[in-house]
């Protein structure tokens, strides 16, 4: 079986598996990670691992909820889809701007963005532009994702 013949619910558990590496070597690397000060990061570790933590278990939450049986294509989308703009910015354009590795790279580029590729073509993402209620979903499931973050952020900072 390939990538591109994987139905649904496949996708979303590679797109979760790929999502928890990318975030564990973040939760490694990155609060380690000397910034420059134009891009000062006072995230605590702590906080950060707590919101990738919770970021990773709603991609496998949704992934199971797709298995399930659950109307959930849309917002996987976007989740998707939020993904692989994180894959790009600001991974990639970090990496290229401060010319060096900037930690989650690697795994947001060749582990994730195919993961996520794989799922948009497994439920015809293309194919669905049209569709105002897959568009919706997948616009809600871009936004909650990207919104999540900071506040997840801001709540594991309260925790500890």
């Amino acid at each position: 079986m390939s990538l591109g013949t994987l139905g649904p619910a496949d996708a979303a558990l590679l797109l979760a598996l790929a999502v928890t590496v990318h975030n564990v070597e973040e939760m490694v690397w990155l609060p380690g990670f000397a910034h420059p000060p134009a891009l000062r990061w006072d995230v605590p570790a702590r906080a950060f691992r707590f919101a990738a933590v919770v970021v990773a278990l709603a991609f496998w939450a949704a992934a199971l909820a797709l298995d399930a049986g659950l109307p959930v294509e849309p917002l996987v989308a976007g989740f998707a889809l939020a993904m692989i703009l994180n894959a790009l910015v600001p991974h990639l354009a970090l990496t290229v701007a401060l010319r060096r590795y900037h930690p989650g790279t690697a795994t947001g580029l060749f582990l994730v963005a195919p993961a996520a590729c794989a799922y948009l073509a497994a439920v015809d993402a293309p194919g669905r532009v049209r569709d105002i209620a897959f568009l919706a979903g997948a616009g809600a499931g871009l936004a909650l994702l990207a919104a999540s973050v900071p506040l997840l952020v801001a709540l594991g900072r309260r925790m500890g």
